[in-house]
């Protein structure tokens, strides 16, 4: 039995003063013998015993009226229903409903997700006058938007009605947390919240965000798990995940990706086909097989055929759940970017010669060639890569070079011999190179290449057959080199770093030790520079990743670069082209974009004020969504242990029985103020009754 109003039980104490009363009346009774009364006394002995015996009586009856007076006021219930006294006062109601993805499979009884629907419909229905109640799911934010309890059951209905499923994962604690703020505003003492889910493993399986314990004694909480006890065997496979392995995408090049597919049934699939999708045009496809419980790694490759924006997907076909059947991905291939090439007429000529679009190599950019006397006054950001290719710069233009690559910008820096070497040394320092030295080789034994980053996504495809960083390489010969320290190694010759690279900023930064010209060595003469210039144009001015990558539902906080952190409004285009603005936050490190809302699967599209893309995001479902087991009673309850107070009132719900008279079973909504007060009364009818026959004895 438990006490609504317990805080009414101290009333109990008032149950004493009848016995203080009667004690107080014994006190002032005095015994005065009289010889001639004494034969009179023995007449009256027995009649005196039978009003004590009374008196007793009204004692014990006019105890129980405070009593039973106070137990009414105290509301208590029990657990099961009783006859007549089977009705409880007002209560207030909030559903749960789990409306994550992995509702949506099917079983004997149909579709789980409308068999959690039709469930809360039918608890609507059993609502009565005065009872207050309201729906909330497991996945949906509040969006500042406040929900509040209603007493409208077609309200209710309706929102029931409308409910849909959603791409994201359930969180239980979440919806438990948010169920008791409601229960707090509500003035009725009866409280419930009733959590209708297929009971995963990550609704109850998950770290906690929050160490305080949720909702007092008088709240009772329910759980109704669909689908533990279904007979049908759910085959389920899904894109656990995907490796992007192409670093840099080029129109008519490979882009290649691999694929991680999970079979969460316990039989084996045998031919299931993949396909990889580029802006919804199938362009590669493939079989495996996938033994029950495990992951098998396929990789998909195919040559992107336009410019600009790719929004991909790997994709299987059909089963139990179709949500977690893809996973997406996204890339850019920028159109001919715009690069300077700023040198003397003797330093660029060979660079001229590759980057000129009348040249035999076409050229992979848009290249405007300036002297180093005009670089002061140009406009740096209008262009994606620069080429330093020599001349004297000033200190100034180092300052600005730095700027230029920290705001985003990249840069390609060949060694320079008409520089101040004091003006180059510190200008290599503040692009994050250090302990730059001049390394000279005799002509009889000029230096070459001792290793080579095949992996580097500069060399990406151009060596097969090896990622041997040592395998022979064309090499030049170098009799002259400027080398340094502090940036990534991609081509190692004695004593340094031929090709290093360094991320001042969000920029980047290739440093060649050599001149561009056959003073240093030949390598303006030899195949790889080409090559080389090519790749690095690419490289500098490609996106080096697929963008952001986030689950469907959680928070991502995306830090624009800095060339677009100006502030202004962003605008996000989600998957199905819709189209929505954004603030951007203006911090010290650069802006950053607070996207809380995505809520679809597929690429998102981040572009600046300026309408140009900036970013990609990624969205994909959680891949513990896909595994449809649910978590046995025992683990439940051990779970629930860690969320809620040990007085709650807890059960699990069997819903293959009428629904209703499951949960009445277990509820603390069976109030027994009505017996008390009928007791109370029927007490005070007694005591009226006795009292009148104790006085009708005393007249005698």
């Amino acid at each position: 039995m438990t006490f609504l109003n317990p805080m009414v039980l101290f009333g109990l104490f008032a149950a004493s003063l009848p016995v203080i009363f009667h004690l107080l009346n014994l006190r002032k009774l005095k015994t005065i013998e009289f010889s001639t009364l004494r034969f009179i006394k023995e007449l009256q002995k027995t009649k005196i015993r039978r009003l004590k015996l009374k008196q007793i009586i009204l004692l014990i009856l006019r105890t129980l009226i405070i009593i039973f007076a106070v137990l009414a006021f105290a509301r208590p219930s029990i657990q099961s229903s009783l006859p007549v006294f089977g009705t409880y006062a007002k209560k207030s109601t909030v559903i749960v409903i789990d409306n994550s993805f992995s509702m949506d499979v099917s079983d004997e009884l149909g579709n789980r997700f409308n068999q959690a629907k039709n469930l809360a419909m039918s608890i609507i229905k059993s609502f009565k006058d005065g009872d207050e109640s309201a729906i909330i799911t497991m996945t949906n934010k509040d969006n500042g938007i406040k929900k509040n309890l209603t007493r409208n059951p077609a309200y209710l209905n309706e929102e029931l009605s409308m409910m849909k499923i959603a791409s994201s994962t359930a969180n239980l604690e979440t919806g438990l947390r948010k169920a008791a703020s409601m229960l707090e505003e509500s003035m009725n003492l009866n409280k419930e919240v009733i959590v209708i889910t297929d009971a995963q493993q990550n609704v109850f399986l998950r770290e906690l965000l929050d160490s305080l314990k949720l909702f007092d004694r008088n709240i009772g909480l329910y759980l109704i798990p669909i689908g533990m006890k279904s007979k049908t065997e759910i085959r389920n496979l899904s894109v656990d995940s995907l490796n992007v392995i192409t670093k840099i995408f080029q129109k008519d090049k490979l882009a290649e990706v691999e694929a991680m597919i999970r079979n969460s049934s316990d039989k084996d699939v045998n031919g299931v086909v993949v396909s990889m999708f580029f802006n919804n045009e199938r362009v590669a496809q493939r079989t495996l097989d996938v033994p029950a419980g495990q992951v098998k790694t396929i990789v998909m490759a195919s040559e992107p055929q336009s410019y600009g924006l790719t929004s991909a997907k790997v994709e299987i076909e059909g089963d139990a759940l179709e949500t977690d059947n893809k996973r997406f991905f996204g890339f850019v291939i920028p159109d001919k970017p715009n690069v300077a090439l700023i040198g003397n007429k003797e330093s660029t000529k060979y660079l001229r010669l590759i980057l000129d679009n009348h040249s035999k190599i076409a050229s992979p950019a848009n290249v405007r060639v300036m002297t180093p006397e005009e670089l002061s006054g140009a406009e740096l950001t209008n262009f994606e890569v620069l080429i330093i290719a020599g001349g004297n710069l000033r200190q100034s233009d180092f300052l600005r070079l730095t700027q230029y690559t920290r705001n985003g910008g990249s840069l390609l820096l060949f060694a320079n011999k008409e520089t101040d070497k004091a003006y180059f040394k510190a200008g290599l320092s503040g692009l994050g190179f250090r302990d730059v030295s001049e390394r000279a080789f005799p002509e009889q034994q000029p230096g070459t290449f001792t290793s080579v980053d095949k992996l580097h996504p500069l060399f990406e495809g151009v060596f097969r057959g090896t990622t041997d960083s040592r395998a022979i390489v064309e090499s030049p010969k170098i009799t002259k080199a400027l080398t340094c320290s502090g940036g990534q190694g991609i081509i190692e010759i004695p004593g340094g770093a031929f090709v290093s690279e360094s991320r001042p900023g969000d920029g980047k930064v290739l440093y060649c030790a050599v001149t561009p010209d056959n003073e240093w060595s030949n390598f303006a003469v030899t195949g790889l520079f080409p090559t080389f210039i090519y790749r690095s144009i690419i490289y500098l001015s490609s996106r080096e990743n697929s963008g952001a990558n986030m689950v469907v539902g959680s928070p991502l906080t995306l830090l624009l670069p800095k060339r677009y952190s100006a502030g202004g409004n962003y605008k996000i285009t989600d998957p199905n082209g819709r189209e929505f603005y954004k603030q951007a936050a203006l911090l010290p490190s650069g802006a950053t974009l607070e996207l809380n809302e995505l809520g679809l699967s597929g690429v998102y599209i981040v572009s600046s004020p300026q309408d140009k893309v900036i970013s990609l995001v990624s969205a994909n479902v959680d891949r513990s969504e896909s595994n449809l087991k649910p978590v046995p009673e025992k683990e439940i309850s051990l779970a629930m242990k860690k969320i809620i107070k040990p007085e709650v009132n807890f059960a699990i719900i069997d819903n293959s029985q009428n629904i209703m008279k499951s949960i009445n079973r277990a509820r603390t909504g069976t109030e027994l103020w009505q017996m008390a007060v009928l007791l109370a009364l029927m007490c005070v009818v007694a005591e009226m009754l006795v009292a009148r026959n104790s006085k009708s004895d005393i007249e005698k």
